[in-house]
């Protein structure tokens, strides 16, 4: 909703200056009425009316004229471009040294060899319309004179709040209803509207029937009748504020019935009273009925469309548009003026079968408050009568079959000072109350409000507590630590488990996924796990979700099949998730894979392989300082390679596995790549890691390096010569660096050389000393059927 805050000073006393607007939107916001925009109109100096007097072309011009235009006190020459100038026309007139809204400055300029003094301006120049096809020519019935400042019709430097207003508050949709917020907000007097009617014709009653066909549609609908219109344009002012509005003036009969809709939030709709057979019937529309709109289009309506009629059918689509058949024209000389409220359900359902919405039927669908209507429509009377000079009928025809009950709440200060952290008495929250017009007693210590009827949000004693805090402000609340005493925690080990290997895997380069923890069924049948051990689930909501997953790895190869169908060249994954199977149960498991190219800087295109999936392995056990980890050939599930795959034992038990995809499966990927992948019982990785870290002392003497190469059987796994190499107790730390097998050793045979970095805590070590280790190491080769090469 638009709101102008000129406007809005006429209903209460607001400094309109940039500070103080800033801070009116910041506490409008705060108090749950968001400004969502500010905007600034501009400012318009130097303008008057101006009477063009003689009006010729300008020589070697095909479009320029050269005016003579009255001034008031003085005439001058202007140059104008606009096609529509006319001598005898009345226009607004920018002088030189003037400024118009957009901040361009009107300065005296010769024009083809004419001098001119000024600018006559279009609605356009002058701020009020997007696109003007020429000059603002004044209609004569405004009665404007030659001199007239401008700045006095019109009313510009202001300032436009664009505010969302909440859907349970429609009382706000208004200028008022805004005005009367800002009022409590601020504290401070809310001025009362003028709505003196002078009723000088016989009473209403009898000369106008209303029949409401539904009370459900239409709670109220009510009328007033005038006499001896005259139909004109309305005073720029009021033009003025209703395109500031966002909406477009028309005469001052209907700009007046736009005004008051945008004042207090209730729409009304002005009929020609002579076009009219009587009595008002209000009812739903016949299927098929045809209806033209005041927009010219002609609808096709269905019964869930409301319609206002008369004796010879449709005249109004109920709280959208009026129709061609009884609108205001120029000779109207008798007006009956609706003002009604409709359910709110009804018109929104009215407007959607048809297509069109409207400034109206958007606040009819916010359910208005139907006890309004005697004041709207004294107010609207009031605006016609004093913009048209009618008489007005006594009285008002009113069909209102079921008027509300009054509503009370009671409000204890007690809680209002518990829910929002404030002590406050009931006399303060009966002052606060009362800036919101809401008329509160105290009884027994508590606050007997009655609801306004503009208030049909309050229901119960928290809705008038929230009333209470929002005109507080709770930017005034005082934050306050939480009472109770809060006690120390800590994270269970699966949970400090899982957080390391996050951490430990995405140091290594590894992204974690997650995936949704059902069955995948195509890659699990591809993969040829069993689904007998499944966890089914009884009432599955779709058709891929029957069963949980018993294993990641189908998860983990899905990731993979889609990213290389996407283009993406390689990369590591994991995931720490929970599988489900009826004889193990719900257990914790840590998965991942490797696949395509590692993009490793200056090693080219290399791909993963299983040295790089068991070397991030080795680097996780160790930083989670496991240890007896082994590998062994047995317990390989099938669809991993038979000769590049392996299961991991702890301290004896099985807990993974690890290998790279055999090549059969190789066809379900967009790409032909290596990819390895693990999965770990997460179970039997966190009691490991919660046993306690064994520290060993810096070794302050220096290391001594041998290189070691060996001749072993193919078939011997690499692990057992490397124990054989780490049992050696000055052995303290070992590196294999090559590996080959090829045509300088036998077929059985393969030759592996590693550095070996030997040291004592507590001396230098001698080179007899570490020939004698080689020795010894020798000899617990040998026993493995392992030669040292020389």
């Amino acid at each position: 909703m638009k709101v102008s805050c000129r406007w809005l000073s006429d209903y209460v006393d607001i400094e309109i200056t940039p500070d103080r607007i800033a801070q009116l939107a910041q506490r409008l916001t705060l108090a749950g009425l968001e400004v969502e925009g500010l905007f600034e109109t501009g400012k318009l100096t130097g303008a008057f009316v101006g009477k063009v007097l003689q009006c010729a072309p300008v020589p070697d011009s095909d479009h320029l004229s050269l005016c003579e235009v009255d001034l008031g006190d003085h005439t001058s020459e202007i140059v104008c471009g606009a096609p529509n100038v006319a001598a005898g026309q009345i226009v607004p007139v920018v002088t030189p040294g003037g400024e118009l809204p957009g901040g361009f400055k009107i300065e005296k300029r010769k024009i083809r060899g004419q001098v001119s003094h000024g600018m006559i301006c279009s609605k356009q120049e002058l701020g009020l319309e997007e696109k003007s096809p020429g000059i603002w020519d004044f209609e004569p019935e405004l009665g404007l004179t030659p001199g007239t400042d401008l700045n006095e019709l019109l009313e510009y430097d202001d300032y436009i709040f664009d505010i969302k207003v909440p859907s349970n508050r429609p009382d706000c949709a208004s200028m008022y209803g805004m005005a009367r917020e800002v009022a409590a907000l601020l504290d401070l007097p809310l001025k009362e509207l003028d709505v003196s009617v002078e009723e000088s014709l016989p009473d209403v009653t009898g000369l106008v029937d209303i029949e409401i066909e539904d009370p459900k549609d239409t709670p109220r609908y009510a009328a007033k009748l005038m006499e001896g219109l005259k139909i004109g344009p309305s005073p720029l002012r009021l033009q003025h504020r209703l395109i500031k509005a966002g909406m477009r003036p028309l005469s001052n009969v209907v700009d007046a019935t736009n005004f008051v809709m945008l004042e207090l939030g209730q729409p009304l709709h002005p009929f020609d009273a002579d076009l009219l057979k009587l009595p008002i019937v209000i009812r739903r529309a016949k299927d098929g009925e045809a209806f033209r709109t005041l927009d010219g289009e002609d609808r096709t309506l269905s019964s869930q469309a409301l319609m206002i009629g008369d004796q010879n059918g449709g005249v109004c689509l109920a709280g959208l548009m009026g129709g061609e058949n009884s609108e205001i024209r120029p000779e109207t000389n008798r007006l009956l003026l609706e003002i009604a409220t409709f359910f709110g359900y009804t018109i929104r359902m009215s407007a959607r079968s048809v297509g069109l919405r409207s400034e109206a039927s958007q606040r009819f669908e916010r359910d208005l408050n139907p006890e309004n209507i005697p004041f709207v429509a004294a107010r609207a009377t009031h605006m016609i009568q004093k913009l048209t000079g009618c008489q007005v009928h006594a009285g008002m025809a009113d069909a209102y079959p079921a008027p509300p009950q009054a509503k009370t709440v009671t409000v204890r200060p007690e809680r209002a000072a518990m829910l929002l952290g404030i002590d406050v008495t009931p006399e303060d929250c009966r002052e606060i109350l009362s800036r919101l017009k809401i008329d509160a007693v105290v009884e027994n210590g508590s606050l007997v409000a009655q609801i306004p009827s503009h208030r049909q949000d309050l229901d119960r004693e928290v809705d008038l507590i929230e009333e209470i805090g929002r005109v507080y402000g709770y930017d005034r609340l005082v934050s306050r630590s939480p009472s109770p005493a809060l006690l120390v925690g800590q994270k269970d080990p699966v949970e400090r488990a899982r957080d390391r290997v996050r951490e430990l895997l995405a140091g290594l380069g590894l992204y974690e996924v997650v995936t949704d923890g059902f069955d995948l069924k195509v890659w699990r049948e591809r993969l040829e796990i069993g689904a007998d051990d499944l966890v089914t689930l009884k009432n599955p909501m779709t058709s891929g979700q029957v069963a949980l997953r018993s294993s990641l790895i189908p998860d983990m190869l899905a990731v993979v099949e889609t990213n290389l169908s996407q283009g993406v060249n390689g990369g590591m994954i994991f995931e720490w998730s929970r599988a489900f199977s009826k004889s193990e149960g719900e257990r914790e498991v840590l998965a991942g894979a490797l696949f395509g190219r590692l993009d490793v800087p200056l090693q080219g295109k290399r791909m993963v392989d299983l040295a790089t999936a068991k070397g991030i392995l080795d680097r996780l056990f160790e930083r989670l300082n496991l240890t007896g980890v082994g590998t062994s050939s047995e317990g390989v599930p099938t669809y991993l390679h038979p000769g590049q795959s392996a299961s991991f034992t702890l301290d004896g038990k099985t807990v993974g596995i690890m290998g790279a995809l055999h090549p059969s499966l190789g066809e379900h990927f967009a790409l032909q790549t290596p990819i390895c992948v693990f999965e770990f019982s997460a179970t039997d990785l966190v009691a490991e890691v919660e046993r306690p870290i064994r520290y060993e002392r810096i070794a302050s003497f220096p290391v001594s390096r041998r290189d070691l190469s060996v001749v072993a059987p193919r078939s011997l796994p690499e692990a057992q010569i490397r124990a054989v190499l780490e049992a050696e107790d000055m052995v303290d730390s070992v590196s294999l660096y090559d590996a080959y097998e090829g045509e300088q050793i036998a077929q059985t045979q393969k030759s592996l050389t590693y550095e070996l970095a030997f040291r004592a805590q507590d001396h230098t070590l001698t080179d007899e000393e570490v020939s004698e280790a080689v020795d010894r190491i020798a000899a617990g080769l040998g026993s493995l059927d392992v030669s040292i090469r020389s």
